[in-house]
């Protein structure tokens, strides 16, 4: 079911995520830190840096990677990475260097020989080296910026840095960011939900999006289905859709396995119920999907699955001819008062 062709085509009812406000202000304490180049390698061989996983890891060509490293023999200046350290674990996400950091292991493991060069070390990887230009490799330094978050008491400024750092080549959506700076056990929670046949029969799509916008949806859904009420408050990222995704992803990876069993079997269950109960394609308004009204209808229905009852798809026709309801599916609806307003009213004609 792998595709990289495959892509959701949504209608465009909301406004870009990227022009809402982000009025979060953020106390930061970046300082620098110089490492040796064997230095850094060994930290990324003790798993003590944090690369981010996401399909373009590592793409620089060998000409690229052999540059870097003649740069290093030659004693010149390389750029700065930037390194995140977390409140609650010791080890350090590359936000920005992965390019870099990832030359460097592969030239020490042996995976290339430099290339495209026309210094004497063209050819050699790094055990042909003589001893003393492996020494020069190895105490030469790379400076990083260490960044800790101090104020708000949560990590959230990691998707922010690392969105605005990560902006050359083919810029990263917002659920690649995610993916990328995931440390526990959402991704895999993610991509299992989104295996579901239902689900995939709701969404239009055989194969998996392009990019990750299915799973997008799943997060979207889940994180709705838990805070739809509070979405709009500045704990929960404000008025801003991008916002109150990346936090739930925290929520995620933190969570227990009793709480991602709960979610999965309510995912389930509203997945078969709403597949069962509603016409074929039932989010697609006007050909595309349509996001506000996927989220209202599967996140209530996910809410109350253990008390949804036969009739659901009767309650969503009514929902079609409501004026109310299709202009907060429509307009502006990642605007707080068209959440409520469609949350309110799918959940109402839900729950009786």
């Amino acid at each position: 079911m792998v595709s990289i062709e495959q892509e959701l085509l949504v209608e465009e009812t909301e406004s870009s995520e990227d022009e809402e406000p982000q009025d979060i202000r953020y106390d930061i304490m970046p300082y620098p830190a110089d490492y040796t180049v064997k230095g850094l390698y060994e930290k990324w061989r003790s798993e003590q840096l944090i690369i981010p996983d996401f399909q373009r890891n590592y793409v620089w060509s060998v000409t690229q990677a052999s540059r870097l490293i003649e740069s290093f023999l030659l004693g010149l200046p390389v750029p700065q990475v930037f390194l995140y350290r977390d409140r609650s674990d010791p080890k350090l996400t590359v936000i920005d260097g992965q390019q870099r950091i990832g030359t460097i292991a592969r030239f020490y493991n042996g995976d290339f020989r430099l290339r495209g060069i026309s210094s004497t070390w063209a050819g050699q990887t790094y055990e042909e080296l003589v001893e003393y230009d492996r020494s020069m490799l190895d105490d030469a330094t790379l400076r990083a910026i260490i960044i800790r978050q101090i104020q708000p008491d949560d990590d959230s400024s990691i998707y922010q840095i690392f969105h605005r750092l990560n902006t050359g080549g083919t810029q990263l959506n917002d659920m690649e960011i995610r993916r990328a700076i995931s440390r526990g056990k959402a991704n895999d929670f993610l991509s299992r939900l989104n295996e579901n046949h239902n689900w995939r029969e709701l969404i239009g799509m055989t194969e998996r999006a392009a990019r990750f916008r299915d799973l997008e949806l799943i997060l979207r859904v889940l994180a709705l289905a838990e805070n739809w009420r509070d979405y709009g408050r500045r704990e929960h990222g404000g008025q801003s859709m991008k916002n109150f995704m990346d936090k739930y992803m925290d929520v995620l990876d933190k969570a227990d396995s009793l709480k991602l069993e709960q979610l999965e079997r309510r995912f389930t269950k509203a997945c078969e119920m709403v597949c069962q109960e509603l016409e074929e394609r039932p989010f697609h308004l006007r050909q595309r999907l349509n996001l506000a009204a996927l989220d209202a209808v599967m996140a209530c229905s996910v809410e109350l699955a253990d008390s949804l009852n036969l009739g659901i798809g009767e309650a969503y026709a009514d929902l079609l001819t409501d004026e109310t309801f299709m202009n907060a599916v429509t307009y502006n609806t990642s605007h707080t008062l068209e959440v409520q307003q469609r949350f309110q009213l799918v959940h109402s004609a839900f729950s009786s």
